[in-house]
């Protein structure tokens, strides 16, 4: 009865994802000026949300090991750590994809991929202290106490350091509606910094209410320089003209305009917004993280299982020398 059931759970999570994967080309609609490329995010989100929960799995089951000293503990510890490691990877190359095709590069060492980067290597120096220690009992407390300290990493890896400063190639404030990017306030001949693009303000030319801000940006490396010019209606608070970045979909605003002191608020905007108000679209995302999901704690058991075989060959074939 339960391996039905376990074949009938397996089959049920590959239909689901599949229908997830059809859903994001045939039911999701295309993000305005991002075509197919905002479809990534249907796999980039959720892998990474199992990524948090299998980290914090392993941890929870580290602490257990180190509480109660029962091997399937660690078991369950090192299974979690391993799918938390393997869903990190889908998410760092779904999200360095995105970035190429939004960005123009695939990997530029912005503060969100470098920490991810380095949790990456927090966890796979896990995986070879363990496979460094041969008495079993010493091997799953180390690595129990290992994965707590790893634990606490996490959290600060993930949600803290990236926003310690402007990630250059992780666009949250641009991409989700709803959300705030700071911009930057620049006076006549100012310099600032918008992603990974210097922006200096040279010139302000005003025709009745509508401010033209003459920007010019310079390419990462000044590779190159383009002058740009987004327009402003002071009288009605609006922006107007947004014209694109070099090579990119996202555009240059005006947010602000302050004439006393010649200074205008510079920002980035996506070029489309509304991608989570659509219904068919958010039905799909919530589809996708429970899919993930359910992928993972079915990994879990699965890898756990297989451990604690292993380990209970390894005693039978000690036993037996």
């Amino acid at each position: 009865m339960a391996q039905r059931m376990a074949q009938a759970a397996k089959l049920l999570i590959g239909v689901w994802i599949a229908g997830v994967a059809v859903a994001m080309f045939l039911v999701v609609p295309q993000y305005e000026g991002l075509g197919n490329a905002g479809r990534i995010i249907m796999m980039h989100v959720p892998t990474a949300w199992v990524s948090v929960l299998a980290f914090s799995i392993s941890a929870l089951f580290s602490g257990l090991y180190l509480w109660r000293g029962q091997p399937k503990h660690d078991d369950y510890a090192l299974a979690s750590a391993e799918s938390g490691f393997l869903f990190t990877v889908l998410a760092t190359v779904t999200g360095a994809i995105f970035s190429q095709v939004v960005w123009g590069v695939y990997w530029n060492w912005d503060p969100r991929q470098t920490s991810i980067f380095i949790l990456l290597l927090i966890y796979a120096a896990m995986f070879a202290l363990r496979s460094s220690i041969e008495d079993v009992a010493r091997r799953r407390q180390l690595s129990a106490v290992y994965s707590l300290f790893a634990f606490v990493t996490m959290p600060f890896l993930i949600f803290v350091a990236p926003r310690i400063s402007d990630s250059t190639l992780h666009p949250n404030c641009a991409f989700l509606q709803g959300s705030k990017c700071e911009g930057v306030e620049l006076g006549v001949g100012r310099l600032g910094l918008l992603g990974d693009r210097k922006v200096e303000l040279v010139g302000l030319d005003r025709v009745g209410d509508v401010v033209t801000a003459k920007v010019e940006v310079t390419e990462p490396g000044m590779s190159s320089v383009t002058a740009l010019s987004p327009t402003y209606d002071t009288a009605n608070h609006k922006i107007l003209e947004r014209p694109n970045f070099p090579g990119l979909r996202f555009r240059l605003v005006v947010e602000d305009v302050n004439l006393a002191t010649n200074s205008v608020r510079l920002n980035i905007e996506a070029p489309g917004t509304g991608l989570i108000d659509n219904g068919r679209t958010l039905f799909t995302f919530l589809a996708s993280i429970v899919g993930f999901t359910a992928l993972f704690f079915w990994m879990l058991n699965v890898r756990a299982t297989l451990l604690n075989v292993e380990w209970a060959l390894a005693r039978r074939e000690g036993s037996r020398v």
